[in-house]
């Protein structure tokens, strides 16, 4: 007989304790390992030589979780942050990248590198106009892969089309093209212009005949440009004018202009855009103001999300506008956005002047989807649905119209 039997502890429990005395020599061997790791990123040669080969060995997930901890640390200087940016660039992170290459930047401006990868990162957030900006000061074997030369004079060409259809009676179907150039004068200064034709079929009623009705053709053309002036990587400048003919069902054609300023600032993660639009529309005086706010919350196209506010002033009254939206890459040639807005208004200016909804009926709520596809580099394709919900100018009833357009531009 064992007579020591009753005084030894069951073998499980021994084998807990052995576990937990196994996972806290773990534990402090692991602590041991950061803080002996710590203490080496704060001397300059070790974190510098791991950094430099996480870097060539493609490791970025690792050189970004060493490169901060490096920072936490105080160990900072220009090749690290622009090992991070490049790190932040392959990991899709354009915004961080911002931040890591803009200070590598500030701290030597002669550095080529990080002026090279702050343009990637701008192209990467679909800012052209800083891109452009920091690119003039690179050598031409760099700016060439870029497709920022400081003088283009054919960057985009884009022609749009696009059908209407009113559950109205007394509205005929519409269809509205469009033709689109874009061209960059220097490392500033770009210039956008346009060209479109509206036109519809509408039913008014006949003075001569009560109770009866007319149908008139209604037709719209105009001439849009746009100057757009890179003043700093954050501030961009926006000058427009928009010349609109139309006879809107009437015998004779009035001429109308529109001038357009705005002003907008930009950051990593977030655009805002305020502007003005003042002039006359049908032999009215019309004043518009904007506040566009863009934000990307993961710091890349993968998500973002959109808002609008305006304000009408016609005719001695206000009118408010809103419109919220949010986008999205599905995949890796494919983006979608959907947006709705509300608040009747009899004329809206949209997207810098491009679209100008000089309109009969006046619009109330809308919402609508866009589809874009890459088809190669230069090539991309998009598809849109709108829907709309309309008061008829003559007895005050809603009705809805909905839109289908297609997109396609060329990009050098």
């Amino acid at each position: 007989m064992d007579f020591f039997a009753e005084s030894r502890p069951p073998r499980w429990q021994w084998g807990t304790r052995g576990w937990w005395r196994l996972a806290l020599l773990l534990g402090c061997c692991g602590l041991g390992l950061l803080r002996a790791q710590s203490q080496q990123l704060t001397d300059f040669h070790y974190a510098d030589s791991l950094t430099q080969t996480l870097a060539a060995e493609y490791r970025w997930a690792e050189l970004d979780s060493v490169g901060r901890a490096a920072l936490r640390l105080g160990t900072d200087y220009p090749a690290l942050r622009r090992r991070l940016g490049q790190a932040a660039l392959a990991r899709e992170k354009p915004a961080l990248a911002l931040r890591h290459y803009g200070r590598a930047l500030r701290e030597n401006p002669l550095d080529t590198a990080a002026r090279y990868g702050l343009a990637l990162a701008y192209l990467g957030l679909n800012q052209g106009g800083p891109a452009a900006l920091l690119a003039a000061r690179l050598p031409d074997s760099l700016r060439r892969p870029l497709h920022l030369l400081p003088f283009q004079a054919l960057t985009q060409a884009e022609v749009e089309a696009s059908g209407q259809r009113a559950e109205n009676p007394h509205r005929g179907d519409a269809g509205y093209c469009r033709l689109d150039v874009s061209s960059r004068l220097s490392a500033r200064v770009s210039l956008n212009q346009n060209v479109s034709y509206f036109g519809q079929t509408v039913e008014l009623p006949d003075r001569r005949r009560p109770g009866a009705g007319r149908r008139y053709p209604l037709r719209q053309g105009q001439y849009h440009a746009l100057l757009g002036a890179q003043l700093a990587p954050r501030w961009r400048a926006l000058l427009g004018y928009n010349h609109l003919s139309s006879d809107l069902g009437l015998l004779t054609n009035r001429a109308d202009d529109l001038g357009y300023a705005a002003l907008a600032y930009a950051r990593p993660h977030w655009t805002v855009q305020a502007g003005v639009f003042a002039g006359t529309l049908t032999d009215t005086a019309r004043l518009q103001a904007d506040l566009r706010l863009t934000a990307y919350p993961l710091g890349n196209l993968r998500l973002y999300g959109f808002g609008r506010a305006s304000v009408l002033r016609s005719g001695g009254r206000s009118y408010p506008h809103g419109v919220l939206g949010a986008g999205g890459r599905l995949r890796r040639q494919l983006w979608l956005e959907a947006y709705a807005g509300t608040g009747l208004t009899p004329a809206l200016a949209e997207l810098d002047g491009t679209y100008v909804y000089n309109l009969l009926d006046p619009v109330r709520e809308r919402g609508g989807a866009n589809l874009l596809i890459l088809l190669s580099r230069p090539l991309s394709l998009r598809l849109s649905y709108g829907a709309e919900r309309r008061r008829d100018s003559i007895d005050g009833r809603f009705y809805s119209l909905h839109s289908l357009s297609t997109a396609l531009a060329w990009t050098w």
